[in-house]
């Protein structure tokens, strides 16, 4: 059974199945085969250097909850499968559902519709590209026609979708309309943006590869950087441009940088980390007006403060896009309403991705979108599957001090208790009874304790359960 990997430092994956053919690692390759001075393509950090932690078992956790096979003359029919199957997206969830569609089914007609170019890329490293020296051209992967020609499937680049007719299967769009059988809205979430007064045409957002194409651009010249927001995106882009010789100012409204997610200790050692860098912080703040000077812009504070900074970031957080949905009449909150099978209020029409609201919850996050992949790859090809989500632990991409935290269940009441370790913390949430309910590990040797505190995590679930 192959092993996947995971890189304490940044977050990188490494799947033994897939191996890393473009460093000359074929599929297959065991991690003890990979060559002593490969280097993580993320971070750059040597495989000697640090230990990779092997997630195997908590993918395996997640496959024993699925409940076994019914013997052969138990199992349910299979419902007639509605083509063409049509995802509305092409980003990891489109796409990655896509090919798990092919992987499962050969035959059934899959289109991908893109108001982008199609590119297969990786979102999550455009927090982290920079350091890397990595333009646009780098980070963007296959072309929509290699997907086309390997999934065979076919996909609709720069296709605005304008209306869904639910009732008659059938979409309008910018180069004409087309009916589905079955439709998957992965159709993903866009910056929020907040009301600043003034020149508001120099705030800018990262959140595709063309964002990220006209951010490198107007990174050319520019020395100094303000960041809005200090949650995890603007914490991973502040470490990214400071470690790429920027001087970055952060605005947030935190007491300390994602204080929603860490307690005080490990969110005042991340802030000391970053500084370390030359990230200088305003918390408790925002930032209210901007204006055009004679070299860049000049920030005015909430609290009276005044910066000046050649490029504005923000990074305030993402919002479901949810227009779409709702012209076809599909139930919203603060997402796309999806039951258990992911099924919209519309018929035939399922949603996936970082657009979706389950019970009340906004899961954004790249291991509930896998799992979210394999339960309605099924459905959608006739047996009906629900979601199961384990527990499953987030990797900030801030290599100044490496972060893997599981935030408490919604609900659950306890404290904070914090062990200092030699480069960082452990932070665990332990209710009145003493069980664990969630973690915050920082710097790299805190990290060799994810898979037992994510052990004694999903026993104390099991246990309230």
């Amino acid at each position: 059974m192959f092993k996947t990997w995971l890189c304490v430092v940044c977050g990188l994956i490494y799947d033994e199945a897939l191996g890393w053919p473009d460093d000359g690692i074929k599929a297959g390759t065991r991690w003890e085969d990979v060559p002593a001075d490969w280097k993580c393509p993320e971070c750059k950090v040597g495989k000697d250097d640090f230990e990779m932690l092997d997630i195997s078992p908590v993918v395996a956790a997640a496959v024993a909850s699925t409940p076994l096979p019914l013997p052969k003359a138990a199992q349910p029919a299979v419902a007639e499968v509605r083509q063409p199957i049509v995802i509305i997206g092409s980003g990891y969830a489109g796409y990655g559902l896509a090919q798990a569609l092919r992987r499962a089914d050969p035959q059934v007609e899959i289109r991908v519709l893109t108001q982008e170019s199609g590119h297969l890329y990786s979102k999550p490293a455009l927090s982290i590209g920079l350091a890397q020296g990595k333009s646009a051209q780098a980070l963007a992967g296959e072309s929509a026609l290699a997907i086309e020609q390997r999934l065979n499937i076919r996909v609709y680049p720069h296709c605005r979708v304008e209306r869904i007719d639910a009732a008659a299967r059938r979409l309008s769009t910018n180069i004409g309309e087309m009916e589905y059988g079955q439709l998957v809205l992965a159709s993903g979430a866009a910056p929020i943006r907040l009301p600043i007064e003034g020149d508001t045409a120099a705030l800018l957002s990262v959140n595709n590869l063309h964002d990220y194409r006209s951010f490198r651009e107007r990174l050319v010249g520019v020395r100094r950087v303000a960041i809005l927001g200090d949650g995890l995106i603007g914490c991973e882009f502040a470490n990214d441009l400071a470690a790429s010789g920027f001087a970055v100012s952060v605005i947030g409204l935190g007491q300390w940088p994602m204080e929603r997610l860490l307690p005080v200790e490990a969110g005042r050692q991340l802030q000391a980390a970053l500084g370390d860098l030359g990230v200088s912080w305003h918390l408790q703040n925002t930032l209210q007006r901007i204006e055009s000077v004679e070299q860049g812009y000049r920030l005015t504070l909430a609290d009276g403060q005044q910066l000046d900074a050649d490029l504005v970031l923000s990074a305030v957080g993402l919002r479901p896009n949810l227009a779409l949905a709702e012209s076809a009449g599909v139930a919203v909150g603060r997402g796309i309403q999806v039951d258990a099978q992911l099924q919209c209020s519309q018929p035939n029409i399922y949603a996936l991705g970082d657009c979706i609201e389950i019970d009340g919850q906004l899961l954004p996050y790249l291991a509930p979108i896998n799992q979210g992949i394999a339960a309605l790859s099924k459905t959608l090809l006739g047996q009906p599957t629900a979601v199961s989500y384990p527990l499953m632990p987030v990797t900030v991409k801030t290599p100044a001090a490496p972060l893997c935290l599981l935030p408490p269940a919604i609900g659950i009441t306890g404290e904070w208790r914090c062990t200092a370790t030699d480069d960082g913390l452990s932070a665990g949430f332990y209710d009145a009874e003493g069980a664990l309910h969630g973690f915050v590990l920082l710097g790299r040797q805190a990290q060799v304790q994810r898979n037992s505190w994510l052990q004694s995590c999903q026993n104390a679930q099991r246990a309230v359960a």
